[in-house]
């Protein structure tokens, strides 16, 4: 039996930061001799989108695949045609890559990801190649605090009127805003809703939904973009004053993946807030753009940094912050792998995301 094993120096959980230096060996056990033709270690990453489409009585598969990163390391490498007979017992071989500087975040999806792994192929002569493959997991470092446009204050307005002349009614004066669109996991979003109700159409609720919209494109057979849209967090307050009304909300961003993007895939977040009117009126609805990176704002009147969990990865943050905890994202279900057919063992993988522990607010 060959037991294979890939590991990270120092960081056990796999999670790197674009830019970084990833560094780790491989460990091979054999109980008895073996063997082999070249033993090499591959890192790879690749963005990918495959969904399909029914057209009457076709159905046409759409692909798409963006070659992210690639680097080979031979570990043994015999004379050109030649084996090697490998002994019975441990052997160890270190490897390290400088990974580029702009990869873009891990993420998992039904129809793409973008998925980085580490993959050591044993080539034995006259026989199927063995393998052993983890994945690990890029972050690309976003820290809102550079972008100062992200600082901005987002306020928005709507002013309704319902039915049509000569029965129409007054108006409904409606202000919804944000302190800031850029935000990290773990982070609560302000809300503030705003009704000054001069009509008589009551206002009974206002309901804040936080969306992820992921772009799919495909290159084959030919270009074409698929769009999922889901919602990860909800947050509903009652509205009982039909006059003048001003409503807080909390929510809280989840754990995520930070906002990114490919050439084959994006990622994109936003605030929908709806406004619950009574009758079979139209509800006025409101959208915002949020980034969500994965530094917060340093020096912010806006929450606290207080019980934060200690780290379970290397810390994201300056060293002026308390680190986040790295959580496996949100209804992630883990995937092996290492599914080649001569694959040694199997390796269940879900990315993570850096998770900020704020001071916990009350919500409305």
């Amino acid at each position: 039996m060959t037991h294979c094993e890939i590991k990270f120096d120092g960081n056990p959980l796999g999670i790197f930061q674009s830019g970084q230096t990833l560094s780790g060996c491989v460990e091979l056990r054999l109980v008895k001799p073996k063997k082999i033709s070249g033993f090499i270690l591959t890192l790879s990453g690749n963005a990918e989108a495959k969904w399909s489409e029914n057209h009457d009585k076709d159905t046409t598969t759409y692909t798409g695949n963006e070659v992210l990163l690639t680097s080979e390391s031979v570990l043994v490498s015999p004379s050109y045609g030649e084996t090697i007979e490998m002994p019975a017992g441990l052997h160890v071989y270190n490897f390290s890559c400088v990974l580029p500087p702009h990869l873009p975040s891990s993420y998992e999806g039904k129809h793409g990801r973008i998925r980085y792994t580490a993959s050591a192929v044993l080539v034995r002569p006259w026989k199927f190649n063995q393998s052993c493959k983890v994945a690990f997991t890029v972050l690309r470092p976003f820290d809102p605090s550079q972008f100062p446009e992200l600082r901005n204050s987002i306020n928005l307005e709507q002013v309704i009127t319902f039915c049509c002349w000569p029965c129409r009614s007054r108006p409904l004066l409606i202000t919804v805003g944000t302190p800031m669109n850029g935000y990290v996991a773990g982070q609560i979003v302000d809300i503030v809703v705003t009704l000054d109700n001069r009509s008589s159409v009551s206002v009974f609720g206002v309901t804040s939904k936080l969306k992820r919209t992921v772009y799919f494109i495909s290159q084959r057979p030919s270009k074409k973009t698929k769009e999922v849209t889901e919602t990860l967090s909800t947050v509903r307050s009652d509205t009982y004053d039909d006059n003048a009304t001003r409503c807080l909300q909390k929510l809280e961003i989840p754990c995520v993946v930070p906002t990114t993007s490919s050439s084959i895939l994006i990622i994109n977040y936003k605030l929908f807030i709806t406004i619950e009117v009574d009758g079979c009126h139209r509800n006025p609805k409101f959208q915002i753009p949020i980034i969500i990176g994965t530094v917060p704002f340093i020096n912010r009147n806006y929450g606290t940094f207080a019980n934060v969990s200690s780290p379970s990865a290397p810390p994201l943050a300056p060293d002026e912050l308390p680190p986040p905890t790295f959580e496996e994202a949100m209804n992630a279900t883990p995937v092996n792998v290492n599914d080649d057919e001569n694959a040694i063992g199997s390796q269940p993988y879900v990315p993570r995301y850096p998770v900020y522990k704020f001071e916990t607010l009350k919500k409305c």
